[in-house]
Parts: C-alpha cells; sequence; structure tokens
C-alpha cells in the first residue's frame, strides 16, 4: 500500500496560525456589524435620502425644485428606499448591511478561484475597512456603485467557452451605466474588463493588432448596453420636467464645484492638482494593501497552473491601481472616494493566502505570504470601530453633531404645524439629519448652502444668490435653522451675504439658541410658550 505523506508539524504551526488570524479578523468584523445596527446613519446618505424623502412625500422634481449636482441614479436609488423601507435610521442602516452582503456573495463568486479560505479572507477584510470608518461611510455613492462592479467583474470571470463574449460585453455596458449614473467616473474599469474578455477570449494576447478588432467589437457591444440602460433616467428626468434644469446645473455649476477644494488657494491647475495628489498621504496607511497584492500576483503567477487565475490577479491589481488614481479625478479626495479601492486591494492582498493544491505536501513551511497578510491587514485595523470603541476615541465634532440634531429635532417636533417649512442656511453638523427626522418641508430648492459662498464673483453663482432670496421672500418660512458651519477658505469665497442678514433681521425672530445653531421664528407668530428645551430664548 502506497504511504501518503504526512504534513510536516511547521506546516500545521503555520496554518494555525493563519486559521488564528482570520478567527481575529472575523470577530472584529462581527463586533464592528454588531455596532453598526445602533448607528445613527450621518453624511451624505441622510442627505440624500432627505432630498427621496422630499420627491416621495412633497413632489419635489430633481434639480428643478431642488438644486442638487448629483446623479439621477443616486436618487433613483434612495427613492426605491423610501418608498420600501421609509427614512428611518433603522431603514438606512438595513439597507446598508443587506447591499453589504449583496457585494460579500458576488465577492465569494469572484475570488473562489483562489481558495475557500481566500474568498473568506477577501470579504473579512474589506467588510472590517467598509464598517470601520463608521456611519459617515454607510451608503455612500461609491460603496453603492462597487456592486454593480463587482458583479461585471463576476460574469467576466465566470463565462464559459459557449457563452457569448458579446452578450458579456452588452450586460457589462449596462452593469457600467448604472454605476455611471451613480458617479461617472468609476466607469473607469470597463476598458480593463473588456481587455480581460478579448484575451481570454483568444487564449492569451498572442499580439496587439489581433487584440484591436475584438475590443473594438467589445467595446460597441459594451457601448449600446451602456447608452440603452443610460438613457432610461434621462428620460424619466424628461417625462418630470426636470431635464432642463439638470442640464443647467451640470453644464453651469458643476464645473465650479470641481474646482472647489478644502481650500480654495488651490484654483489654479498644477496646484490643485498637488493638492490632490498631497491628499493621498492622508491615506498612506491604505497603500500597504497594494504592494501586498503586488505579492499577491506574483505568487499566483509563480505557483498556479491555472491560466485564468493568473490572469484574474493580473486584473485585480490594475483594477486596485485604476480606481486609486480615479479617487482624486473630482480634484478632491476623501475617505470615500477611496472605498472602490479598498475593495480591490482588500481582494488582492487576501490573494497572499492562495495556496497551490499540493501546498500541504511541501516540506518546508511557506510562512512569507501570511506573514504579508498580517503586516498587510493590521493598519487598517485602526479604523475599525471596535478599535475606536475600545479607545472611545468619537471626536468631538460627532458628539456636538448629536447633541445638535437632537436639539433641532426636538424644537420642530414641538413647533412646526402641519405644512410649515423650514430653511435650513446649513446641511452639516446634523442639520439635514433632524430635518428628516422631524419631516420637515424644505422652503426652497437649495438644500445645501455651500454653493453660495464660492466663486462669489462668478455671475452663475450670484444669480444663485439672486434665485434664493426670491424664493425665500416668496415662501417665508415659519422657521430658518442657522448652524454655524464654515468648511471652505480660500480666494473667492466670502460666508458674507448681507441680503440673507437684512432679511431674516427684518422679518424673523431668534427663538432658540442651541449647540452651535440658532433658530429663527418669523415675525407675527404666536410666542413660543415654555417647553423644558435647553437653551430656548425669547426674542431679542
Amino acid at each position: 500500500m502506497k504511504n501518503t505523506p504526512s504534513i510536516p508539524l511547521s506546516h500545521k504551526a503555520v496554518e494555525s496560525v493563519k486559521y488564528l488570524f482570520l478567527a481575529s479578523l472575523a470577530t472584529i468584523f462581527l463586533v464592528e456589524l454588531g455596532l453598526s445596527f445602533d448607528w445613527r446613519v450621518r453624511g451624505d446618505s441622510v442627505y440624500i435620502h432627505y432630498v427621496a424623502y422630499l420627491i416621495n412625500e412633497h413632489g419635489f422634481v430633481p434639480y428643478r425644485d431642488l438644486f442638487e449636482i448629483n446623479m439621477p441614479g443616486t436618487y433613483l436609488f434612495h427613492i426605491a428606499i423610501g418608498k420600501m423601507f421609509g427614512y428611518s435610521d433603522y431603514a438606512l442602516r438595513m439597507v446598508n448591511i443587506a447591499w453589504l452582503t449583496a457585494t460579500f456573495v458576488v465577492t465569494w463568486f469572484i475570488m473562489k478561484s483562489f481558495g475557500r479560505v481566500t474568498a473568506f479572507a477577501s470579504c473579512l477584510l474589506f467588510g472590517i475597512i467598509y464598517l470601520g470608518f463608521g456611519p459617515y461611510m454607510s451608503l455612500q455613492r461609491d460603496f453603492i456603485a462597487i456592486l454593480p462592479i463587482a458583479t461585471a467583474l463576476l460574469l467576466t470571470t465566470w463565462r464559459k467557452p459557449n457563452h457569448s463574449v458579446n452578450l458579456i460585453h452588452f450586460l457589462h455596458g449596462v452593469l457600467f451605466a448604472f454605476v455611471a449614473l451613480i458617479k461617472p467616473h468609476l466607469i473607469i474599469g470597463l476598458p480593463a474588463m473588456i481587455v480581460y474578455n478579448c484575451i481570454h477570449d483568444t487564449n492569451g494576447l498572442k499580439s496587439i493588432k489581433k487584440l484591436i478588432k475584438p475590443f473594438i467589437v467589445g467595446g460597441l457591444f459594451a457601448l449600446l448596453g451602456f447608452l440603452l440602460t443610460l438613457i432610461i433616467p434621462f428620460l424619466w428626468l424628461w417625462r418630470i420636467g426636470a431635464l432642463q434644469a439638470f442640464w443647467d446645473i451640470f453644464s453651469s455649476y458643476t464645473p465650479l464645484y470641481a474646482q472647489m477644494s478644502g481650500d480654495l488657494k488651490f484654483r489654479e491647475t498644477f496646484s490643485h492638482v498637488m493638492n490632490t495628489l498631497n491628499s493621498y498621504t492622508h491615506f498612506k496607511k491604505l497603500g500597504i494593501l497594494l504592494m501586498a497584492s503586488i505579492f499577491g500576483v506574483y505568487i499566483v503567477l509563480t505557483k498556479s497552473i491555472s491560466v485564468a487565475t493568473k490572469k484574474l490577479s493580473i486584473l485585480l491589481l490594475l483594477l486596485s491601481i485604476l480606481y486609486a488614481a480615479s479617487a482624486g479625478i473630482g480634484g478632491k479626495l476623501w475617505f470615500y472616494h477611496l472605498v472602490p479601492y479598498m475593495y480591490f486591494a482588500s481582494l488582492g492582498t487576501a490573494i497572499v493566502l492562495y495556496s497551490p493544491p499540493l501546498f500541504a505536501k511541501l516540506y518546508r513551511p511557506n510562512i512569507l505570504p501570511l506573514l504579508v497578510f498580517i503586516v498587510a491587514s493590521t493598519p487598517v485595523l485602526r479604523y475599525s470601530v471596535f478599535q475606536q470603541i475600545v479607545i472611545k476615541s468619537k471626536t468631538p465634532y460627532e458628539l456636538s453633531a448629536e447633541i445638535r440634531q437632537d436639539e433641532i429635532a426636538a424644537y420642530l417636533n414641538a413647533h412646526m404645524l402641519p405644512n410649515d417649512k423650514v430653511q435650513p442656511l446649513s446641511w452639516v453638523g446634523g442639520t439635514l439629519e433632524a430635518m428628516l427626522a422631524s419631516k420637515a418641508i424644505l422652503a426652497t430648492p437649495y438644500i445645501a448652502e455651500l454653493q453660495f459662498y464660492h466663486h462669489v464673483s462668478n455671475p452663475y453663482i450670484q444669480n444663485l444668490r439672486e434665485d434664493f432670496m426670491t424664493k425665500l421672500e416668496a415662501e417665508m418660512p415659519r422657521f430658518i435653522v442657522d448652524v454655524y458651519a464654515y468648511p471652505i477658505s480660500g480666494l473667492d469665497v466670502t460666508y458674507e451675504f448681507p441680503e440673507l442678514k437684512a432679511f431674516i433681521k427684518q422679518h424673523y425672530d431668534k427663538d432658540y439658541t442651541g449647540n452651535d445653531f440658532d433658530i429663527f421664528r418669523r415675525n407675527g407668530q404666536q410666542p413660543l410658550s415654555p417647553t423644558g428645551l435647553r437653551g430656548l430664548k425669547s426674542s431679542d
């Protein structure tokens, strides 16, 4: 009887350390997941969900009745959430977890060719990073776009020889149209997938000339699927009378917004580019994932006998690089812009755990890949909610925003009458969270105040200011909420708005002063009786 080689003790030790570390990551992820069920969702997702509330419940028309620069796909996504699940924090939390779960399922099938351990590690690592950034990351547009991108990648990797490559290209166009309707520049991964399909279909790249024709044909099929899908939301905008308003905002304001950074002294092209590149250094610890991904590709190329697996590892590395580069295309680099990079870099990092089928029969342990995975994974744990809770590092801004949200919501719930309208003068710091929680109706098309204070010498911005004052005077909302927020500074920026200040002084009384905010009540309204609200003041 032939003896089967026994597994050396050294290999058992390496495997034990690997599974112990993965168990630790799983524990941290489960803690984060449990904590996320109690999050108060904040930031952009609340802003967009409030827009969806106004559209669904009060008949607002996007772009025409709401001055907004986001793509229509984002609103359609939140409109669907609102219609199906409502507008509470609970609804947003559940959709957030469901979307993450769906992303995990697709990721598992993408990475399964590298082994179940690698697929499991891919999901864990990305889940820890995503949840680790806390409630401000929840349902960010860049995160929503990952699922259709990953689904396109799954179609690419699971295509069988009898499947039509042109059908795959068409479906890629459809999926990336969904991506473009959320954030247009995230379609940067589409050409890479078309090239991958062409190489895979010709059993390898024998020459550039032989690749050109299938790439052009594949690109045309992808373009067809892209355009047929893209046109549907714009037909919707045309039907509801919002298409012209969308184009006016897109063509006139979006270029100004793209030039704006945290400090407008970087408006000049070269300085603006250098400032964006410098922003990457704030996330240098995430860069180690890219280095680990390169090592993972090396392992697969030298140890795998599967050509498809080798090609997939290279594609994942390429997508990591593309989405790292695309994060700064908009001229502003914030943590959630890097989510697609985090996703693909997490997959690439997990590849270092790839083991060829005969790994257990090797007589020398291979501990280096495991060490690389541990070293690459450990720095990202600093973002974990688990770590934040242990060291109690909730920022003063987060604490004050929660207090402010509760104060504003309590005031509005206590004093708003049916059909009363409210005008916020800032959307940050808990204002929009309070507006959504109290189901307040917006008085003018302007939710955010940002557009009034940058590029103030530009005629378009001056016209926006005039339009805001005209609509404010026409509506005369019962309440105006003013939060002390100054998020930008630099050239051609001012927070002086004399017309608005004079209007409030003439028609409103300061009725409530809270945690860095004031609420003004329109003159002629019945004075408020004592309600026990902290900070309530009579008009001066």
